[in-house]
């Protein structure tokens, strides 16, 4: 199917095409680990890491790792890494044998060398102090490396997001070189009134475009939002809401500014009635084989 008999179609028709043919996933092999950022966050506390390899197997482990921290308290800054802990200033709970609560911060980026003792009982109690003596039993370098990986698969639910944006903007730039086109990812309202002399009504001023598209002989923007979803959820409900009060709310520029939203993913199937509503009021949805069927190259056209 072409983009023409796209748009002959009723929005229900156009419903049902776009979810027989959603994607299985769009996860490419790149999706599971950003090994740069790993590498990037193990490197930041290598120093420290060796160092405290001297702590591996220690005897008497409290009065080791308390004698190395007073002596070298910056040796701290990688506790957070060694427990799996993006945060470096953490606030901890601790309950007593009576069940009484208290609170307390330590803070692992800015050493207070007055709290030596608060730290030590924080490792300790952590399991640090009895993984080091008896389990760890090779390089905390190597440990950490694994940590980071693990921590790294947390960001996952953000890549499907970030692939969708890397996929849409080769398209565009594609379509944009054989075509004459201007683009810009990432565009605000703001840009593009001062680069291409075109008005675009926002719901927000922070709003930016992941991807606007600039005809010089059209004077004509389309701008593009694009997201993935693999699972459903009532995230799916509040996005195609969203994307329909944007969609109404960019039309009514006074320049020839369009609306396009592609998306993807199975989690869709689960949003039925939401989606039909954006689809009543959203001509171009198209999901990537729309894309790879060449829908935006035809609509740039139009």
């Amino acid at each position: 199917m072409n983009l023409l008999n796209y748009h002959k179609l009723s929005s229900e028709e156009r419903l049902g095409k776009f979810l027989s043919t959603l994607s299985i996933t769009n996860r490419t092999p790149e999706y599971y680990v950003n090994w740069n950022k790993v590498n990037r966050e193990t490197k930041k506390y290598e120093l420290e890491l060796n160092t405290l390899n001297y702590l591996i197997g220690k005897d008497d482990i409290y009065s080791e790792a308390l004698h190395l921290f007073t002596k070298q308290p910056s040796l701290l800054k990688a506790i957070p890494s060694l427990i799996a802990s993006r945060d470096k200033v953490l606030d901890v709970l601790t309950i007593d044998e009576n069940d009484n609560m208290s609170f307390e911060q330590l803070d692992f980026k800015t050493i207070d060398t007055s709290r030596i003792d608060d730290y030590m009982k924080f490792i300790e109690q952590s399991g640090l102090l009895n993984f080091l003596q008896q389990h760890a039993n090779r390089s905390l370098v190597d440990y950490v490396y694994g940590v980071e990986t693990g921590l790294d698969s947390n960001a996952r639910k953000n890549r499907s997001g970030t692939t969708m944006e890397g996929i849409l903007e080769r398209h565009v730039a594609k379509i944009s070189q054989e075509q004459k086109l201007e683009w810009k990812s990432q565009a605000t309202a703001q840009f593009i009134k001062d680069k291409w002399g075109i008005k675009v009504p926002v719901d927000k001023s922070e709003r930016r475009f992941d991807v606007a598209i600039y005809s010089r002989e059209k004077h004509k923007v389309w701008l593009i939002e694009t997201n993935y979803y693999g699972g459903g959820g009532s995230k799916l409900k509040a996005v195609a809401g969203e994307f329909t009060e944007l969609s109404q709310f960019v039309i009514t520029s006074d320049d020839d500014v369009e609306f396009v939203w592609v998306t993807d993913g199975q989690g869709w199937k689960t949003a039925h009635l939401p989606l039909a509503e954006a689809f009543s009021h959203i001509t171009n949805v198209f999901n990537l084989e729309m894309l790879r069927e060449g829908f935006l190259a035809d609509l740039f056209l139009q």
